[in-house]
């Protein structure tokens, strides 16, 4: 309850109080004094007495008010040293990651390098060689001496191929075998060859077997000096074919020849000497495949003849014929 009601209450019984004397028809200005004071006095101390207890309450509550104020204003956090200690926390993560980062990179790079340094040393390495191979080939005369390391040249039956320095290619068959050449060592007299793939070290005259559409051949280092290597190969090349003579008395397609008295006349229309066959047409123009060391039987009229080829050969036939 407020003071403002207290007061309000003791007018009130003040008030009342004159109310109830003016009423009464008791003019006394003793009887009023008495009234007064024995109503209005202790109203007063009453009201007196609520007043102050009132205050001390409010006192007592401003007490607790400024304790949760300061209590809180205590136990408040720090912004500022919060916002600090994040900030270091963040920067102190962040060095970290960077100096991982820097570490991962450098290692990384330091392996690319090495990887690369040995590409390239084992790149200059296989240029100094043919540096080497190829000068020597210019300074070198057309005979390489005494010194070098060669083998007479493959036969005409033999494909060659001309000098080869290291990282080139021999091709033969038409490229059906390829004898590539990684390593020429002419103090040691070995070359190293990658032949359709297959490795192989070989000396000045050794050879390595191909195999190619079903027929064994060979590649063949012919001659080996400072000049390089050359190498030679029978693969690919067509074996000469046979020949065969031509028979006694042989003849040519598109002639005619009368045998046994006349008895036959044989007409050449086609000679194959490789395939050692013929087409001939013997008294008419049917003409029939007759092949070399063969016997045909004919009857003429009463007669019965055989006809006989002797021999095929330089696009000629021959034939003997007897009659009985």
């Amino acid at each position: 309850m407020s003071n403002a009601s207290l007061l309000l209450g003791a007018g009130g019984l003040v008030i009342g109080v004159l109310a109830g004397v003016a009423f009464s028809g008791s003019d006394s200005p003793a009887d009023l004094r008495k009234v007064i004071d024995d109503t209005v006095v202790p109203a007063q101390e009453a009201a007196e007495k609520a007043a102050k207890a009132h205050g001390e309450q409010l006192a007592a509550l401003q007490k607790r008010l400024d304790a949760l104020e300061t209590g809180l204003a205590e136990n408040a956090p720090d912004m500022s040293a919060l916002t600090a200690g994040l900030s270091k926390e963040m920067t102190t993560k962040l060095d970290d990651l960077r100096t991982k980062l820097g570490d991962d990179i450098a290692k990384t790079s330091a392996a690319q390098a090495e990887t690369i340094k040995t590409s390239l040393a084992d790149l200059s390495k296989g240029i100094e060689e043919t540096t080497r191979v190829a000068a020597a080939a210019v300074a070198a005369p057309a005979d390489a001496g005494p010194d070098a390391a060669e083998v007479p040249e493959p036969d005409s039956g033999m494909a060659s191929a001309d000098a080869l320095g290291v990282g080139d290619t021999a091709l033969f068959a038409d490229g059906a075998v390829r004898a590539f050449v990684s390593r020429i060592d002419p103090a040691g007299g070995s070359v190293r060859l990658s032949v359709n793939g297959s490795l192989v070290t070989l000396g000045a005259g050794g050879s390595t077997p191909v195999s190619m559409d079903g027929r064994d051949c060979s590649v063949t280092v012919a001659s080996m000096s400072d000049r390089g290597v050359t190498l030679g190969s029978d693969c690919g090349v067509i074996p000469p074919a046979v020949t065969v003579a031509a028979p006694d008395n042989g003849v040519l397609p598109g002639h005619t020849v009368s045998l046994a008295d006349g008895a036959l006349r044989v007409f050449v229309s086609s000679v194959d000497s490789e395939g050692q066959e013929a087409r001939i047409a013997v008294n008419g123009v049917q003409t029939q495949r007759v092949a070399a060391d063969t016997s045909l039987g004919v009857d003429v009229g009463d007669q019965s003849c055989t006809l006989r080829v002797t021999g095929i050969g330089e696009g000629m036939i021959g034939f003997d014929a007897s009659c009985g």
